[in-house]
């Protein structure tokens, strides 16, 4: 699967973001909350980041330590992905001990207020100054979306938190209000008229057969929604730590 669909639809515009906002010399050390385990390896083999890769579920993290190990990058140090068990509420790591962080497609699914419990976790264990780039659904109106039976590391039966789209509002005050840190960059993301994903979608198991164009595609419709004419699907942003 990896070999015909490296980088899917959403992720080439994710990770490009990812890889745009965190412009960081070689040798940085970068922690990665609970995104797609091989954006932690690309960073690690192409930037030379000593890459900290956390998720709550330990299936996921055994995934990001095959990725590793299979490119020998299994460690600590510059050019290396550690991968560890962590819940993102309650990160054990210590005050300024990384200079970035990222999360990509994660802070959506936390039920409660576990998303601004975990972006104020960002902020305090990345230096002064260190940079946190997030991307989550974004639409017009805030919704929630639930589920039957197992979320990830939860089940409640009948009525399961999956995930919410975040507005304006929401997005302000859940996770751009975050104490001692600022935007620096928000961006909403989307489509035009003609819906990649939509058409993705509707291709069903022969979809597998296109895979391999979806970075193209991605690069030709996803776009930076500047027009009402437009539909936003993601929001994408970054937060920077104060000084003290």
């Amino acid at each position: 699967k990896r070999l015909l669909l490296p980088v899917s639809y959403w992720r080439a515009a994710e990770f490009a973001f990812v890889g745009r906002e965190l412009n960081l010399p070689p040798d940085s050390r970068v922690l990665d909350l609970g995104s797609p385990k091989d954006l932690a390896l690309f960073l690690a083999l192409r930037r030379n980041y000593e890459i900290v890769a956390v998720d709550i579920l330990p299936d996921a993290i055994e995934i990001s330590e095959r990725f590793a190990q299979a490119q020998g990058r299994s460690g600590a140090g510059a050019g290396y992905v550690k991968s560890e068990v962590q819940d993102g509420r309650a990160l054990p790591y210590a005050d300024n001990t990384f200079d970035a962080a990222y999360s990509v497609s994660v802070l959506e699914h936390i039920p409660d207020a576990g998303d601004s419990t975990a972006i104020s976790e960002l902020v305090r264990i990345v230096r002064p100054g260190g940079r946190i780039a997030v991307t989550v659904p974004y639409d017009r109106q805030y919704r929630e979306t639930f589920v039957r039976g197992r979320v990830y590391d939860r089940d409640l039966g009948e009525r399961t938190f999956f995930e919410r789209h975040y507005d304006d509002a929401t997005l302000q005050t859940r996770l751009l209000s975050v104490a001692n840190a600022h935007v620096d960059r928000l961006e909403l993301w989307g489509e035009g008229p003609i819906s990649g994903e939509r058409i993705l979608s509707a291709l069903g198991s022969a979809r597998t057969l296109v895979s391999p164009l979806e970075g193209a595609m991605a690069a030709t419709l996803l776009r930076r929604v500047t027009s009402r004419k437009d539909r936003p699907m993601a929001a994408f942003f970054t937060l920077v730590k104060n000084h003290d």
